[in-house]
Protein backbone atom coordinates (compact mmCIF):
# COMPACT_ATOMS: atom_id res chain seq x y z
CA UNK A 1 0.00 0.00 0.00
CA UNK A 2 1.32 3.45 -0.95
CA UNK A 3 1.99 5.71 2.02
CA UNK A 4 -0.07 8.95 2.00
CA UNK A 5 2.04 12.10 2.46
CA UNK A 6 0.67 15.64 2.70
CA UNK A 7 2.54 18.90 2.08
CA UNK A 8 1.19 22.01 3.81
CA UNK A 9 1.98 25.53 2.58
CA UNK A 10 0.19 28.85 2.31
CA UNK A 11 -0.39 28.85 -1.47
CA UNK A 12 0.78 27.51 -4.81
CA UNK A 13 1.54 30.97 -6.19
CA UNK A 14 4.90 31.70 -7.88
CA UNK A 15 7.72 31.43 -5.34
CA UNK A 16 10.78 29.45 -4.34
CA UNK A 17 9.10 27.32 -1.67
CA UNK A 18 6.15 26.59 -3.95
CA UNK A 19 8.44 25.55 -6.78
CA UNK A 20 10.36 23.17 -4.51
CA UNK A 21 7.16 21.60 -3.17
CA UNK A 22 5.87 21.03 -6.71
CA UNK A 23 9.17 19.57 -7.90
CA UNK A 24 9.39 17.21 -4.90
CA UNK A 25 5.72 16.25 -5.09
CA UNK A 26 5.99 15.44 -8.81
CA UNK A 27 8.95 13.19 -8.09
CA UNK A 28 7.63 11.54 -4.92
CA UNK A 29 4.21 10.74 -6.42
CA UNK A 30 5.79 7.75 -8.17
CA UNK A 31 6.22 6.11 -4.75
CA UNK A 32 3.64 7.76 -2.46
CA UNK A 33 0.09 9.12 -2.50
CA UNK A 34 0.84 12.84 -2.47
CA UNK A 35 -1.55 15.61 -1.51
CA UNK A 36 -1.02 19.32 -0.93
CA UNK A 37 -2.98 21.56 1.43
CA UNK A 38 -3.03 25.33 0.90
CA UNK A 39 -4.68 27.88 3.18
CA UNK A 40 -6.81 29.50 0.50
CA UNK A 41 -8.10 28.54 -2.93
CA UNK A 42 -6.00 29.97 -5.73
CA UNK A 43 -4.17 29.25 -8.98
CA UNK A 44 -1.47 26.59 -9.22
CA UNK A 45 1.46 28.31 -10.92
CA UNK A 46 3.81 25.33 -11.30
CA UNK A 47 2.71 22.22 -13.16
CA UNK A 48 1.65 19.31 -10.97
CA UNK A 49 1.28 15.63 -11.78
CA UNK A 50 -2.42 14.85 -12.22
CA UNK A 51 -2.20 12.21 -9.47
CA UNK A 52 -1.47 14.88 -6.83
CA UNK A 53 -4.52 16.05 -4.88
CA UNK A 54 -4.71 19.75 -3.99
CA UNK A 55 -6.97 20.72 -1.08
CA UNK A 56 -7.60 24.20 0.24
CA UNK A 57 -8.92 25.27 3.65
CA UNK A 58 -10.88 28.38 2.67
CA UNK A 59 -12.00 30.32 -0.40
CA UNK A 60 -9.86 33.16 -1.72
CA UNK A 61 -8.19 35.32 0.93
CA UNK A 62 -9.70 38.77 1.45
CA UNK A 63 -7.57 41.34 3.25
CA UNK A 64 -9.37 43.14 6.08
CA UNK A 65 -7.40 45.96 7.67
CA UNK A 66 -10.00 46.23 10.45
CA UNK A 67 -9.44 42.65 11.60
CA UNK A 68 -8.92 42.45 15.37
CA UNK A 69 -6.61 40.14 17.29
CA UNK A 70 -9.67 38.07 18.21
CA UNK A 71 -10.67 37.69 14.54
CA UNK A 72 -7.11 36.69 13.63
CA UNK A 73 -7.10 34.08 16.37
CA UNK A 74 -10.41 32.67 15.12
CA UNK A 75 -9.01 32.54 11.57
CA UNK A 76 -5.95 30.56 12.70
CA UNK A 77 -8.09 28.12 14.71
CA UNK A 78 -10.36 27.59 11.69
CA UNK A 79 -7.40 26.93 9.38
CA UNK A 80 -5.83 24.46 11.80
CA UNK A 81 -9.15 22.65 12.27
CA UNK A 82 -9.69 22.40 8.53
CA UNK A 83 -6.15 21.07 8.01
CA UNK A 84 -6.82 18.41 10.63
CA UNK A 85 -10.04 17.43 8.86
CA UNK A 86 -8.33 17.13 5.46
CA UNK A 87 -5.44 15.11 6.91
CA UNK A 88 -7.90 12.70 8.50
CA UNK A 89 -9.84 12.35 5.24
CA UNK A 90 -6.61 11.68 3.30
CA UNK A 91 -5.42 9.22 5.99
CA UNK A 92 -2.08 11.03 5.99
CA UNK A 93 0.85 9.18 7.52
CA UNK A 94 3.36 12.05 7.27
CA UNK A 95 2.97 15.85 7.26
CA UNK A 96 5.58 18.04 5.54
CA UNK A 97 5.30 21.77 6.22
CA UNK A 98 6.95 24.50 4.15
CA UNK A 99 7.42 28.08 5.45
CA UNK A 100 6.94 29.46 8.94
CA UNK A 101 3.16 29.69 9.45
CA UNK A 102 2.42 26.35 7.71
CA UNK A 103 5.24 24.84 9.80
CA UNK A 104 3.64 26.03 13.03
CA UNK A 105 0.26 24.68 11.93
CA UNK A 106 1.90 21.39 10.92
CA UNK A 107 3.48 20.82 14.32
CA UNK A 108 0.25 21.68 16.16
CA UNK A 109 -1.82 19.35 13.97
CA UNK A 110 0.87 16.68 14.22
CA UNK A 111 0.57 16.63 18.00
CA UNK A 112 -3.22 16.73 17.77
CA UNK A 113 -3.46 13.82 15.31
CA UNK A 114 -0.37 11.84 16.38
CA UNK A 115 0.87 11.97 12.77
CA UNK A 116 4.64 12.64 12.49
CA UNK A 117 5.76 15.83 10.77
CA UNK A 118 8.75 17.33 9.05
CA UNK A 119 8.95 21.10 8.74
CA UNK A 120 11.10 23.10 6.36
CA UNK A 121 12.24 26.70 6.92
CA UNK A 122 12.64 28.50 3.58
CA UNK A 123 13.85 31.98 4.56
CA UNK A 124 16.69 32.98 6.84
CA UNK A 125 14.75 33.24 10.15
CA UNK A 126 16.70 36.25 11.37
CA UNK A 127 15.51 38.30 8.39
CA UNK A 128 12.00 36.95 7.89
CA UNK A 129 9.11 39.42 7.91
CA UNK A 130 7.09 37.70 10.65
CA UNK A 131 6.35 39.81 13.71
CA UNK A 132 7.63 39.36 17.26
CA UNK A 133 4.60 37.32 18.31
CA UNK A 134 5.13 34.74 15.57
CA UNK A 135 8.87 34.63 16.30
CA UNK A 136 8.04 33.68 19.89
CA UNK A 137 5.50 31.11 18.75
CA UNK A 138 8.08 29.64 16.38
CA UNK A 139 10.59 29.25 19.22
CA UNK A 140 7.99 27.45 21.33
CA UNK A 141 6.51 25.22 18.62
CA UNK A 142 9.44 24.22 16.39
CA UNK A 143 11.23 22.01 18.98
CA UNK A 144 8.22 19.66 18.94
CA UNK A 145 8.68 18.70 15.29
CA UNK A 146 10.10 15.32 14.38
CA UNK A 147 12.62 16.99 12.09
CA UNK A 148 13.45 20.48 10.84
CA UNK A 149 14.89 20.76 7.32
CA UNK A 150 16.97 23.85 6.56
CA UNK A 151 18.95 24.81 3.48
CA UNK A 152 22.26 26.14 4.81
CA UNK A 153 24.65 25.69 7.73
CA UNK A 154 24.04 29.30 8.77
CA UNK A 155 20.31 28.68 9.20
CA UNK A 156 20.99 25.44 11.09
CA UNK A 157 23.27 27.32 13.49
CA UNK A 158 20.49 29.85 14.12
CA UNK A 159 18.09 27.16 15.37
CA UNK A 160 20.57 25.22 17.52
CA UNK A 161 19.77 27.34 20.58
CA UNK A 162 16.22 25.94 20.62
CA UNK A 163 16.30 22.61 18.79
CA UNK A 164 18.53 19.59 19.34
CA UNK A 165 21.11 19.14 16.59
CA UNK A 166 19.92 15.63 15.73
CA UNK A 167 16.50 17.10 14.86
CA UNK A 168 17.90 19.49 12.24
CA UNK A 169 19.19 18.46 8.83
CA UNK A 170 20.44 20.40 5.81
CA UNK A 171 18.93 19.70 2.39
CA UNK A 172 19.47 22.19 -0.41
CA UNK A 173 16.83 22.91 -3.03
CA UNK A 174 16.75 20.69 -6.12
CA UNK A 175 17.11 21.88 -9.69
CA UNK A 176 13.92 20.98 -11.53
CA UNK A 177 14.60 18.10 -13.94
CA UNK A 178 12.51 19.77 -16.63
CA UNK A 179 14.65 22.87 -16.23
CA UNK A 180 17.80 20.76 -16.61
CA UNK A 181 16.43 19.23 -19.80
CA UNK A 182 15.84 22.76 -21.14
CA UNK A 183 19.54 23.62 -21.12
CA UNK A 184 20.91 24.40 -24.57
CA UNK A 185 24.69 24.85 -24.44
CA UNK A 186 24.84 25.91 -28.10
CA UNK A 187 22.10 28.55 -27.76
CA UNK A 188 23.13 31.88 -29.29
CA UNK A 189 23.89 34.24 -26.42
CA UNK A 190 22.68 37.83 -26.36
CA UNK A 191 23.98 40.88 -24.50
CA UNK A 192 21.63 40.32 -21.57
CA UNK A 193 22.18 40.72 -17.84
CA UNK A 194 19.48 38.63 -16.20
CA UNK A 195 17.86 38.78 -12.76
CA UNK A 196 15.14 36.43 -11.54
CA UNK A 197 13.22 37.15 -8.35
CA UNK A 198 10.14 38.74 -6.83
CA UNK A 199 9.99 42.52 -7.08
CA UNK A 200 10.37 42.96 -3.33
CA UNK A 201 12.68 44.85 -0.99
CA UNK A 202 14.48 41.61 -0.15
CA UNK A 203 15.60 41.07 -3.76
CA UNK A 204 16.95 44.64 -4.08
CA UNK A 205 16.60 45.01 -7.85
CA UNK A 206 16.87 48.79 -7.37
CA UNK A 207 20.59 48.35 -6.66
CA UNK A 208 21.02 46.40 -9.89
CA UNK A 209 19.11 48.93 -11.99
CA UNK A 210 21.18 51.82 -10.61
CA UNK A 211 24.45 49.93 -11.20
CA UNK A 212 23.38 49.12 -14.76
CA UNK A 213 22.56 52.80 -15.35
CA UNK A 214 25.95 53.90 -14.02
CA UNK A 215 27.80 51.51 -16.34
CA UNK A 216 26.11 53.05 -19.40
CA UNK A 217 26.10 49.79 -21.36
CA UNK A 218 24.51 50.98 -24.59
CA UNK A 219 24.44 47.61 -26.35
CA UNK A 220 23.29 45.55 -23.33
CA UNK A 221 19.87 44.90 -21.79
CA UNK A 222 18.86 44.17 -18.21
CA UNK A 223 15.96 41.73 -18.00
CA UNK A 224 14.22 41.13 -14.66
CA UNK A 225 11.82 38.19 -14.36
CA UNK A 226 9.41 38.25 -11.44
CA UNK A 227 6.48 40.16 -10.01
CA UNK A 228 5.82 41.98 -6.77
CA UNK A 229 4.87 45.03 -4.75
CA UNK A 230 7.75 47.18 -5.99
CA UNK A 231 6.82 47.06 -9.68
CA UNK A 232 5.50 50.61 -9.90
CA UNK A 233 8.43 51.97 -7.91
CA UNK A 234 10.92 50.20 -10.18
CA UNK A 235 9.06 51.29 -13.31
CA UNK A 236 9.34 54.91 -12.12
CA UNK A 237 13.06 54.49 -11.41
CA UNK A 238 13.65 53.00 -14.88
CA UNK A 239 11.80 55.92 -16.45
CA UNK A 240 13.74 58.51 -14.40
CA UNK A 241 17.05 56.93 -15.45
CA UNK A 242 16.04 56.94 -19.12
CA UNK A 243 16.31 53.15 -19.40
CA UNK A 244 12.87 52.15 -20.68
CA UNK A 245 14.40 50.61 -23.82
CA UNK A 246 17.11 48.68 -21.95
CA UNK A 247 15.63 47.55 -18.63
CA UNK A 248 12.62 45.26 -18.99
CA UNK A 249 10.41 43.99 -16.17
CA UNK A 250 9.04 40.76 -17.64
CA UNK A 251 6.72 39.73 -14.80
CA UNK A 252 6.24 36.05 -13.93
CA UNK A 253 7.15 33.66 -16.75
CA UNK A 254 6.87 29.90 -17.14
CA UNK A 255 9.60 29.82 -19.83
CA UNK A 256 12.41 31.22 -17.68
CA UNK A 257 14.77 28.61 -19.17
CA UNK A 258 14.72 30.55 -22.45
CA UNK A 259 16.31 33.49 -20.70
CA UNK A 260 18.80 31.35 -18.77
CA UNK A 261 19.88 30.00 -22.15
CA UNK A 262 20.30 33.30 -23.96
CA UNK A 263 21.63 35.63 -21.24
CA UNK A 264 25.38 36.13 -20.84
CA UNK A 265 25.43 37.33 -17.22
CA UNK A 266 23.28 36.68 -14.16
CA UNK A 267 23.15 39.25 -11.36
CA UNK A 268 21.71 38.42 -7.93
CA UNK A 269 21.37 41.32 -5.48
CA UNK A 270 19.34 39.98 -2.53
CA UNK A 271 19.68 41.39 0.98
CA UNK A 272 18.95 37.97 2.48
CA UNK A 273 17.82 34.51 1.38
CA UNK A 274 16.90 31.08 2.66
CA UNK A 275 18.50 29.43 -0.33
CA UNK A 276 18.97 31.35 -3.61
CA UNK A 277 17.06 29.15 -6.08
CA UNK A 278 17.44 31.48 -9.04
CA UNK A 279 21.19 31.78 -8.52
CA UNK A 280 21.52 27.99 -8.36
CA UNK A 281 19.48 27.63 -11.56
CA UNK A 282 21.54 30.27 -13.39
CA UNK A 283 24.78 28.51 -12.39
CA UNK A 284 23.29 25.19 -13.49
CA UNK A 285 22.74 26.74 -16.93
CA UNK A 286 26.38 27.84 -17.07
CA UNK A 287 25.78 31.56 -16.68
CA UNK A 288 28.55 33.81 -15.41
CA UNK A 289 27.11 34.95 -12.08
CA UNK A 290 27.67 37.82 -9.70
CA UNK A 291 25.90 37.75 -6.34
CA UNK A 292 25.76 39.61 -3.07
CA UNK A 293 27.27 37.62 -0.23
CA UNK A 294 24.04 37.88 1.73
CA UNK A 295 22.83 35.57 4.48
CA UNK A 296 22.41 32.82 3.49
CA UNK A 297 23.25 30.61 0.53
CA UNK A 298 25.29 32.46 -2.10
CA UNK A 299 28.59 31.73 -0.35
CA UNK A 300 27.67 28.02 -0.32
CA UNK A 301 27.23 28.13 -4.10
CA UNK A 302 29.89 30.59 -5.26
CA UNK A 303 33.58 30.36 -4.52
CA UNK A 304 34.66 33.90 -5.26
CA UNK A 305 36.52 34.30 -8.56
CA UNK A 306 36.38 30.53 -9.15
CA UNK A 307 32.84 29.91 -10.37
CA UNK A 308 31.41 33.42 -10.01
CA UNK A 309 31.82 36.71 -8.16
CA UNK A 310 30.71 37.42 -4.60
CA UNK A 311 30.34 41.03 -3.46
CA UNK A 312 29.29 42.66 -0.17
CA UNK A 313 25.55 43.19 0.15
CA UNK A 314 24.27 46.58 -1.05
CA UNK A 315 27.73 47.57 -2.37
CA UNK A 316 26.95 49.32 -5.66
CA UNK A 317 30.60 50.02 -6.51
CA UNK A 318 31.54 46.34 -6.13
CA UNK A 319 28.50 45.41 -8.21
CA UNK A 320 29.48 47.82 -10.98
CA UNK A 321 33.09 46.58 -10.97
CA UNK A 322 32.00 42.93 -11.10
CA UNK A 323 29.46 43.49 -13.86
CA UNK A 324 32.03 45.44 -15.83
CA UNK A 325 34.47 42.51 -15.61
CA UNK A 326 31.89 40.00 -16.80
CA UNK A 327 30.48 42.16 -19.57
CA UNK A 328 33.93 42.80 -21.04
CA UNK A 329 35.51 39.34 -20.78
CA UNK A 330 34.21 36.42 -22.83
CA UNK A 331 37.01 34.27 -21.38
CA UNK A 332 35.99 34.98 -17.79
CA UNK A 333 32.32 34.29 -18.54
CA UNK A 334 33.26 30.99 -20.14
CA UNK A 335 35.48 29.93 -17.22
CA UNK A 336 32.91 30.86 -14.57
CA UNK A 337 30.09 29.21 -16.50
CA UNK A 338 31.92 25.90 -16.87
CA UNK A 339 32.85 25.82 -13.16
CA UNK A 340 29.32 26.81 -12.15
CA UNK A 341 27.78 23.84 -13.98
CA UNK A 342 30.17 21.47 -12.25
CA UNK A 343 29.51 22.91 -8.79
CA UNK A 344 25.72 22.57 -9.06
CA UNK A 345 25.70 18.85 -9.84
CA UNK A 346 24.96 18.16 -6.16
CA UNK A 347 21.64 19.98 -6.65
CA UNK A 348 20.34 17.63 -9.33
CA UNK A 349 16.88 16.31 -8.56
CA UNK A 350 17.91 12.67 -8.17
CA UNK A 351 20.43 13.58 -5.45
CA UNK A 352 18.06 15.83 -3.49
CA UNK A 353 15.14 13.39 -3.84
CA UNK A 354 17.30 10.63 -2.37
CA UNK A 355 17.89 12.81 0.72
CA UNK A 356 14.17 13.46 1.10
CA UNK A 357 13.41 9.74 0.75
CA UNK A 358 15.86 9.07 3.57
CA UNK A 359 14.07 11.67 5.70
CA UNK A 360 10.64 10.20 4.95
CA UNK A 361 11.78 6.68 5.81
CA UNK A 362 13.48 7.87 9.00
CA UNK A 363 10.54 9.92 10.32
CA UNK A 364 7.58 7.80 9.24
Amino acid sequence: MRKPITFILSSLDPGGAQRVVCVLANNLVHSYDISIITFYQGPVFYKLDKRIKVNYCKPKYVHNRHRTLFHSLIMHVQLISKIKSILKKNKTSLIIGFMTTPNIYSVIVSKWTKVPCVISERVHPEYSTINLFWRKVRRIIYPYTNLLVVQTQEIKDYFLDDIKEDKITIVKNPIDQKLSHSRKPDYIKENIILNVGRLEEQKNQELLIRAFANLNLKDWSLIIIGEGKKRKELELLIKQLGLKEQVILMGNLTNVSEYYNKAKVFAFTSKFEGFPNALAEAMHFGLACISTDCPSGPSELIENNKNGILIPSEDIIALENGLNKLVNSYKLRKEFGKSAIESTKELELSTITKKWLEIINMVS
